[in-house]
Order: structure tokens, then C-alpha cells, then sequence
């Protein structure tokens, strides 16, 4: 692993976690928050998440070709080749908060319920989980929901809180907000004002849907 070479990577990954993971997570105390990463890949989140204080870190994932790379990134964080439904009908109540970023879209429909089930049992009493998933009303919604074969449904933020409050209480469906260069965070507002404008014309009722961002977080309490 070169770490030059997964710089960029790795500042992308602690911009986003510090925009949209970080505000959530300012009252648990950094350095005892137990956090679970399910589908940890190469570990770039977890490292996020070290760089910003945080020390009792785990990640799960199914390849084992990641597993090594996040351990040789993260060599201070647990990081294993597991099954999440297994590890979490084995850890009950082990976690203050669990994360899942770009996972639960690749979940069948009929195991959402029950996987949403497994984390709810893994969390601490008011532990927390922060869902992050492809937004199905953004402009390029199409491409987003078929890039990956693996996919298997898909999510506005009406059907994400919607499954969300079967399990969890407290749930809050919130806009990702992406990493960006100062100039185009400059020119950014200017352009969505124009296809608002564009869309209210041709009777698209754009204030109704987020097709301005292009994944949505759920944050939940147990």
C-alpha cells in the first residue's frame, strides 16, 4: 500500500466523514466510542475516523484482499474478514455506534428488515447508526442505482426513513453533502438555483425531491 498514492483518497474520505458523519457523533467521547464499520473495504473511512480522534474502531468485510490493505492502512484498528449478519448475532449490545456507507442498497429486500434488526440488537442502549446510501432522486439516480451489479434496490429519503422507523426511534433523514473545490462550493449554489428555477417551469415540483445530492443519511438511535 502506497500511501502517497491513497492520499487523495484518504483526505476525500476525512473531509466527508468530518461534513457528514462527524456532527452526529459529537457526544460520544472520542477516544472510547466503540464504532463498528460494516463493508469496511480498504479501511478509508476507519482511517477517517482515526485521524479525527477516535480509538476503539472495528471494521467487517467479505474480501479478503481488502481485509489486508485496511490492516496495513489502520494497523491500530480490528479489521476482519466476516460475515456482518453472523458477527452481529455474536456481538449484542457491543457497539456505541455502527456505520454502514454504501452497504445497505446492496441488501435484497426481503433481509433489509431483518438486517436493520441485527444492528438495532448490536448497538448499546441509545447507541446510534449512521446509514449512507446512492440518493434515488438525485439527476444521475439511474446510472447510480445500475453502475454496480451487485445492487439490489434502491432508496429515496421518504423509503429510507420509511424502513428505518420499523426498527430504529429517532430517525433522521438528512442530505450527503459532498466534498468539493472551493471554487465549485462557489459556483455550486448558483447552478442548483438555475435548475430549480428550470424545473419549477416545467411542473417537476423539484422542492418535493433531493435531485441535488447524490446519497442521503439516516441516523438512528436504538
Amino acid at each position: 500500500l502506497d500511501s502517497s498514492d491513497n492520499r487523495p483518497k484518504l483526505e476525500w474520505f476525512r473531509k466527508y466523514v468530518q461534513s457528514n458523519y462527524l456532527p452526529f457523533l459529537e457526544s460520544f467521547p472520542r477516544s472510547e466510542t466503540k464504532i463498528l464499520e460494516i463493508g469496511c473495504n480498504q479501511g478509508f473511512l476507519i482511517s477517517a475516523l482515526t485521524s479525527l480522534g477516535f480509538r476503539t474502531l472495528k471494521g467487517i468485510d467479505l474480501s479478503p484482499d481488502d481485509i489486508e490493505v485496511a490492516r496495513r492502512l489502520v494497523p491500530d484498528a480490528e479489521v476482519l474478514c466476516e460475515d456482518a449478519e453472523s458477527h452481529l448475532e455474536r456481538h449484542i449490545a457491543a457497539y456505541d455506534c455502527i456505520i454502514l456507507k454504501a452497504v445497505l442498497e446492496h441488501i435484497s429486500k426481503e433481509k433489509v428488515m431483518s438486517f436493520l434488526e441485527r444492528i438495532r440488537n448490536s448497538l448499546k442502549q441509545d447507541g446510534m447508526v449512521i446509514i449512507d446510501v446512492p440518493n434515488m432522486d438525485w439527476l444521475m439516480a439511474q446510472h447510480e442505482r445500475y453502475m454496480d451489479f451487485t445492487h439490489e434496490i434502491g432508496f429515496t429519503r421518504e423509503s429510507l426513513a420509511q424502513v428505518m422507523r420499523n426498527v430504529f426511534k429517532e430517525v433522521q433523514v438528512t442530505k450527503g453533502r459532498a466534498v468539493e473545490s472551493r471554487k465549485v462550493e462557489l459556483v455550486r449554489p448558483l447552478v442548483l438555483r438555475c435548475l430549480n428555477l428550470v424545473f419549477r417551469i416545467i411542473g417537476e415540483g423539484s422542492s418535493e425531491l433531493w435531485w441535488d445530492c447524490r446519497s442521503i443519511i439516516a441516523v438512528a438511535r436504538k
